[in-house]
């Protein structure tokens, strides 16, 4: 309104001043004529028509023609007040055209917002990115880049960088403005000739003659701040070669353009494949690159400075997603989630699953098949780009030589498969680098992360194999890979086909290899994670594990009594949940309630008795449930029950074979199991030499077994050493330690790490008799640490003992009395009786 008012007091003082009282079309011409002459400034006749209403308005006046007109009228002596039309219309031009940048800029973040592929309120912002921002706003630069590998958040990063930094209340950059806007609106085949100033101009609708980027830079520069021009979507633009030469062009002319804008500055944000090409175009120019802000996260290996996602981030999204689940995530999937597009799967696969939360990396392969199903199944060209991949395999020996190959070895495959190449490039599964080896650098083609690599080396090796996964499948990968790290992945993919496709029988091979004892007790865990995964939706899996008689296999491999590897107990859980057989419950929670004993864990030991009461012992030597019973009501200094099997152990102590073992028979691993819990009571009820005898009786019982030299009989041995060195300290047990010493060195990797630190118990026990004390107290305090850290009470408490006893005779009283506070803090955190140990 106050706009239309001043305009109308201008016109009567141009009328007042030339005497004209009835204005005609002609007179335009000579009011025209009049400004030139006194001003000596050009107002066309048009524009005098137009002000008049004698031509159509379709815009506001420029602020040179409003300026011009009121410093005629001011010539004839007016008042200056009544040209404060010039002080009002030139914020008021600055002010439009933010309105529609902004117009344009909140269409484009509301896209973003629905397009997101997880919920818009559950992704973050990147502080790496703001900083970066900041700098780039105060250096002497004109353009920066976000450039990543496909699936990095580059438009996510974008849309909350401009929302943070522009539009939020407390927005440091307020005083700017922001022309947000897609690739797409930009380029276009219809549009591919015009320049972008030009763009600009229709985008923004300005009608000036005046070159839209200085008329943009004076405004701002007379408002203050910067305007930003942010680019993003050049992986939606579907362009011929030489159209994108002409776009990649068309940008370097839109930065040359800027260097005299100081208020101008551009943003854009492509895929690594991308930048490379628009980089060519611009790597000879040192105007350019000295214009260009790369980043502080510039990885010229990788051709991205978009960092993955910090640990501390990804917490900050999971939390997000399972607001509900508050169970820590595993931290082997939380390595993996920070690559942004696996967190939009992980999504998708808590909204089908929301207990989808594994130890294992059964989510993480999810992932990546999801990843390759979208990305290559499903897709274009599919076929041209599985044997391209396939090629590609081949090339590298099938993973033997190295996991890239040069370019120009794919010459026959580019040329036919020429789009499906570059998809795989745009999509982020293959990535090509430059290597200077000599004087002429070489192009090589890779796989962009190497699980996509470890996926399609199984799929290439399951064919050569005709699909068929038996025992000679297991062989070739554990012979051909041994030592090569892919190895182990491709024995987990391999796992996971066989489950997928119920074929347990044939995964029983797996068990036949070598396998150390880290790897035997994961394996297990991600067996049970992904049947108890796939049940969910295949019931029948369960039955066919049980027909198959599968469980009878893990149960012989648990045998290794691995107690301080954290896989072994979660597999043990995760065996639990996918069991049916009451045999089955019984020997998973009996070793379960063998780990709450050395724990001292009195609630953890109640509630294994309180699932072992309801099952059938009656083919174990003992009811696991009893034994626990016995050893909870003397950590509880309550009456010791079952007597009458006690009286059988101690019979069992004297040779005896009350509970009708078989002899010679090979162990069974719910003997072991027995011998353990027998074992674990005496250290309670018995002593040094009652544990002997125990042992004793034991080996009588399974010569064959024990000449096996398994990871049982080397902790049943090193256990022998211990009570030995105690009571006969001397030439017989140091051979013992000597035998065992040998037996560990020569089977260390697949010796497990309690069995490890039961034989550092021994040396340590030796050591203190030989009077060795350094040597003593290093064995000593590394058993201390590793038992505290994987609360293994029991062994912590013997270890407690024997410090004190050596800085007794060292007469250090001080480390005397600090173990001893130690280890009393210890007992009452489990709520013990100190008179226990």
């Amino acid at each position: 309104m106050e706009y239309n008012n001043r305009l109308e007091e201008l016109k009567g003082l141009i009328l007042s001043k030339l005497g004209i009282r009835f204005i005609t079309p002609a007179d335009c011409k000579r009011i025209s004529i009049e400004i030139s002459k006194h001003l000596n400034k050009n107002v066309s006749e048009t524009t005098i028509k137009r002000l008049f209403g004698f031509a159509l308005v379709k815009h506001k006046f420029s602020t040179f023609t409003l300026t011009t007109l009121a410093e005629y009228v001011d010539m004839a002596g007016i008042d200056q007040s009544q040209v404060a039309i010039t002080k009002v219309e030139q914020p008021d031009e600055w002010k439009i055209l933010k309105e529609k940048s902004d117009a344009i800029t909140n269409f484009t973040l509301k896209t973003i917002r629905n397009r997101s592929g997880i919920p818009y309120d559950m992704t973050i912002s990147r502080k790496f990115a703001e900083h970066d921002f900041e700098e780039f706003y105060k250096g002497d630069f004109i353009f920066t880049t976000f450039v990543s590998q496909p699936g990095y958040g580059k438009t996510i990063l974008l849309s909350h960088l401009t929302e943070n930094l522009f539009y939020k209340t407390n927005a440091v950059h307020k005083d700017c403005a922001v022309l947000f806007i897609k690739a797409y609106s930009f380029f276009n085949k219809e549009a591919m000739h015009l320049h972008l100033e030009e763009q600009l101009k229709l985008h923004l609708q300005i009608e000036t003659n005046e070159n839209v980027l200085q008329y943009i830079d004076r405004l701002q520069g007379a408002h203050g701040g910067k305007f930003f021009i942010i680019i993003d979507g050049f992986a939606e633009l579907v362009l011929k070669k030489e159209d994108k030469t002409i776009l990649y062009d068309s940008i370097i002319n839109l930065i040359c353009s800027l260097e005299d804008c100081k208020h101008i500055k551009l943003v854009m944000a492509m895929r690594s494949t991308t930048w490379t090409r628009f980089y060519d175009r611009m790597r000879h120019s040192s105007f350019l690159k000295a214009k260009w802000f790369p980043g502080n996260y510039f990885n010229l290996h990788e051709l991205s400075n978009v960092p993955p996602l910090s640990e501390k981030e990804v917490e900050i999204i999971i939390s997000k997603i399972n607001y509900l689940d508050k169970k820590e995530i595993n931290p082997r999937l939380k390595a993996q989630l920070k690559f942004p597009f696996h967190i939009q799967l992980y999504y998708q696969l808590k909204e089908e699953d929301p207990d989808f939360n594994y130890y294992t990396n059964i989510t993480f392969y999810e992932l990546v098949s999801r990843f390759i199903q979208e990305k290559i199944y499903r897709s274009n060209y599919y076929t041209e780009k599985i044997l391209f991949l396939k090629k590609i395999i081949q090339l590298t020996s099938y993973g033997k030589t190295s996991n890239s190959v040069e370019k120009d070895a794919l010459i026959a495959e580019l040329s036919a498969f020429r789009n499906a190449y570059m998809e795989l490039l745009s999509d982020g599964i293959l990535m090509e680098e430059k290597r200077s080896e000599d004087p002429h650098p070489k192009e090589y083609v890779r796989f962009l992360h190497p699980h996509m690599f470890e996926y399609f080396l199984f799929v290439e090796i399951l064919e050569k194999f005709h699909l068929q996964v038996s025992k000679d499948f297991f062989i070739y990968i554990n012979d051909e890979y041994d030592y090569n790290q892919v190895r182990f992945q491709l024995l987990q993919w391999a796992t996971r086909f066989l489950i997928k496709t119920g074929n347990f029988n044939s995964l029983k091979s797996l068990f036949s290899l070598n396998l150390n004892s880290f790897e035997t007790n994961y394996i297990i865990l991600f067996i049970a994670e992904e049947i108890k995964y796939r049940s969910k939706y295949n019931a029948e899996i369960l039955g066919i594990l049980e027909d198959d008689n599968f469980h009878e296999i893990i149960i012989s491999k648990l045998i290794n009594m691995d107690f301080i590897d954290s896989c072994y107990p979660e597999a043990i859980v995760a065996l639990i949940e996918i069991a049916r057989n009451e045999e089955h419950l019984l020997m998973y929670y009996s070793i379960l309630g063998v780990m709450q004993i050395i724990r001292l864990d009195k609630e953890g030991i109640q509630n294994i008795i309180n699932k072992l009461s309801p099952l059938d012992s009656s083919k174990w030597m003992v009811n696991p449930a009893h034994i626990l019973e016995i050893i909870l009501a003397k950590l509880n200094g309550e009456a010791i029950v079952h007597q009458d099997l006690l009286q059988q152990i101690e019979a069992f102590k004297n040779g005896d074979n009350p509970f009708l073992v078989k002899e010679n028979q090979q162990m069974e691993t719910r003997e072991g199991v027995t011998y353990v819990l027998m074992l674990l009571v005496n250290i309670f009820l018995g002593d040094a030499q009652s544990a002997r005898t125990i042992i004793e009786n034991i080996v009588k019982l399974h010569p064959k077994e024990i000449k096996k030299k398994s990871n049982f009989d080397l902790y049943i041995l090193s256990l022998y050493g211990i009570y030995g060195a105690k009571l006969y300290p001397g030439r017989k047990t140091n051979q013992i330690e000597n035998i065992m010493v040998h037996l560990s060195g020569r089977n260390n990797s697949f010796l497990t790490k309690y069995q490890e630190s039961i034989l550092m118990m021994f040396q340590a026990e030796q050591a203190y008799h030989r009077k060795e004390y350094s040597l003593a107290i290093d064995y000593a305090k590394e058993c201390l640490s590793l038992f505290r850290r994987n609360e293994v009470v029991l062994n912590a408490m013997y270890i407690f003992n024997l410090l004190i006893m050596i800085y007794t005779d060292l007469e250090n009283y001080d480390l005397v009395n600090e173990y001893k506070y130690e280890k009393l803090c210890l007992l009452d955190e489990q709520h013990l009786s100190r008179q226990l140990f």
